[in-house]
This record gives structure tokens, C-alpha cells and sequence, in this order.
């Protein structure tokens, strides 16, 4: 997986999938078009929640609204775009994100800038979409997320942070990838 060339080592994690009846294609195309509108309302609901600290430090929370890609949309916020083959894309980022009002976060914006990075105050982290051929003519549809927080007493902190948000977080993946799903398959539908 490309994902392990850019966080092989990490401390938190977590992995989702789903089978979707379409082509590797038709899916790879689905995750690359998805739009933030065709998500459940849930999504927003949830991000919403998970930025509300913050945005009461006077931050801007991701807003999924409008008809570019997702990941588009992900990448005019925090999230850099890692690397992409022809059935992974992986993307990351780096911050203090169990932070009311984070330090000066790093300026990454390059591949080479993220692999880079090694201030232990901050956590790095790294997630793919990745879709894997099944021998039924389905495609499995995945996404992982690995946060590597290398200093001890930083660690502490984002695993309380990390218990407070995982469920939502796992939540929002799972739902992203179902949006994924109906996409492509209803693109296989009308093929």
C-alpha cells in the first residue's frame, strides 16, 4: 500500500471497508467525483461537532457545501494530497488537533514536506482510500487512517482526545465510503 510509505509507524488506527458491485474503475472514479452534497447530512453534523472546539478558538471548520469532489474539498482545508496509483490515493496531515487554539501549525505542502516532519509536539496523520478487486467481480472499497504522535506526553493527550472522537470519526468514514458505494453503483446501473 502506498499509505505505508508514508506513515509505517503510527499509534492510532483505524481501517473500514465495504463491498461495492461495480468496477475497480467505476468505484476509483466514484471516490475521485463524490461531491460533499451527496454525503448523509450526518457527515456535516458530525464534522461540525468534531470542530466546534476549534471553532471557538476562532478557527474555520471544514465546510461541505457545494459541488466540487470531496477531496477537493479536503484539500483546500488541512489535508495535502499524499500520492495516487491507479487504486489508492493517500493524503495527510499534521497538527495539534486535541488543541483549543493549536501552536503555529507547520506549513506542509508537499509530499516530501510531510515525510519530513518530526516536531514531536504535533501528530501526523496519513489515510488512503484504496480500492482492491474481489473474486466475485465486486471491489472492496477501503479507507485507513494512522496517526503516529511520536513523543510520549503528546501521545497522553491526543489518546484522550482520540477516545472522545473515534466513534464519530470511524462514523464519518463509514458513511463516506456507503456514498462512495452508491455512487459507483449507480454508475454501474446505468452502464
Amino acid at each position: 500500500m502506498l499509505l505505508d510509505k508514508y506513515l509505517p509507524t503510527f499509534q492510532f488506527n483505524e481501517i473500514h471497508r465495504v463491498t461495492v458491485r461495480a468496477s475497480l474503475e467505476e468505484t476509483f472514479t466514484a471516490i475521485k467525483q463524490l461531491t460533499p452534497s451527496e454525503l448523509s447530512p450526518l457527515v456535516n453534523l458530525m464534522l461540525n461537532l468534531r470542530s466546534l472546539p476549534a471553532r471557538l478558538g476562532g478557527e474555520r471548520g471544514m465546510e461541505l457545501k457545494g459541488e466540487k469532489p470531496m477531496l477537493d474539498v479536503m484539500y483546500a482545508g488541512s489535508f495535502i494530497p499524499l500520492e495516487e496509483s491507479s487504486d489508492e490515493i493517500v493524503f495527510g496531515m499534521v497538527g495539534q488537533f486535541w488543541k483549543l487554539k493549536p501552536a503555529a501549525e507547520p506549513t506542509i505542502s508537499s509530499p516530501q514536506e510531510f515525510l519530513a516532519h518530526n516536531d514531536p509536539a504535533f501528530a501526523k496523520v496519513a489515510a488512503n482510500l484504496k480500492v482492491t478487486p474481489d473474486s466475485n467481480g465486486c471491489v472492496t472499497c477501503s479507507t485507513e487512517t494512522r496517526i503516529h504522535v511520536p513523543d510520549p506526553s503528546t501521545r497522553k493527550k491526543f489518546a484522550f482526545y482520540w477516545r472522545l472522537i473515534s466513534m464519530g470519526s470511524g462514523w464519518i468514514r463509514v458513511l463516506w465510503l456507503h456514498a462512495i458505494k452508491h455512487r459507483a453503483e449507480r454508475a454501474r446501473a446505468r452502464n
